[in-house]
């Protein structure tokens, strides 16, 4: 079994300009920086064996002001980034026809499949661990859904993880 700690980075600059980050490294704001604090210290008390991350600076940023201190195994892979908007990184979401994507743009379908092959990963290396896993909400709600089972078309069903919100998984 592995205790999964799934959780967001924090606000960003570009989360408040409404802009599509994708793989944009970001910049949190100073609101952000108090969330990533804020998620140190309600994890304080938990043991954790290992951080798992997204490579990109906003998650990075957030883990070394949340849990850094603590000194962590801490592994960064480019399977916990956001979702790739291709041709809109770094639009703003008004820029844009929401209903028509770009075709360079990452599907739903491969962010979801991304999710599975970051859960094999974990399951293949992780084993009784207790693991913080920090990234972003797309491919976070991707991970969620395997966990829960649900569908890729059905995504939506899981509510919005909130920036520096952790939620916890246990997975067999």
């Amino acid at each position: 079994m592995i205790t999964l700690y799934l959780a967001r980075h924090g606000q960003t600059e570009e989360n408040l300009n409404r802009i599509f980050q994708g793989h944009l490294p970001g910049t949190l704001t100073e609101t952000g920086k108090c969330q990533a604090k804020e998620m140190g210290r309600k994890l304080k008390d938990i043991s954790l064996d290992a951080i798992i991350s997204s490579d990109l600076k906003r998650v990075t940023d957030t883990v070394s002001l949340a849990v850094g201190y603590r000194g962590l195994p801490w592994e960064q892979t480019p399977l916990l980034r956001e979702i790739d908007w291709g041709s809109w990184t770094g639009l703003s979401l008004n820029s844009v026809e929401l209903n028509n994507p770009p075709a360079d743009a990452e599907t739903r379908e491969m962010l979801y499949a991304r999710a599975g092959r970051f859960l094999d990963y974990l399951k293949q290396h992780y084993e009784g661990k207790r693991v913080l896993v920090v990234a972003h909400g797309q491919i976070n709600r991707s991970i969620e859904a395997h966990i829960l089972g649900i569908k890729a078309d059905a995504l939506r069903s899981i509510g919005h993880m909130q920036n520096a919100e952790v939620r916890r998984f246990e997975i067999m």
